[in-house]
């Protein structure tokens, strides 16, 4: 019974390579990740501070009744979401173009 189940897993994650591929994906995920993300926090971002008349995001806030409503942060991550939407546009427009020139220049062969 044990000899199946070896089998069996060894089958699912080597043979088939589901579990693996799943794997694989995981990681270039996490690194496609960090990549975006220092663009847009490391290279974007900083461009876009000096619009902001304190020069950051997060020191926004609105005064109300002796309290404050810090909106900076949410300011600074909706403006961070709409730059990644921006370069992962980008990207996915480059890997087509790509995928495009390497289908046409295989056609012409």
């Amino acid at each position: 019974m044990f000899q199946r189940w070896r089998r069996e897993f060894v089958e699912f994650f080597f043979t088939k390579g589901s579990a693996l591929t799943v794997a694989i994906a995981f990681i270039v995920g996490q690194q496609f990740t960090r990549i975006v993300d220092s663009v847009t926090k490391d290279l974007l971002m900083p461009l876009l501070n000096p619009l902001v008349p304190k020069g950051s995001f997060q020191d926004l806030k609105i005064d109300y009744f002796g309290g404050a409503i810090e909106i900076g942060k949410l300011v600074d991550t909706i403006i961070e979401a709409l730059l990644v939407a921006w370069m992962l546009f980008l990207i996915f427009k480059a890997i087509k173009r790509i995928e495009r020139q390497t289908s046409g220049s295989t056609e012409e062969t």
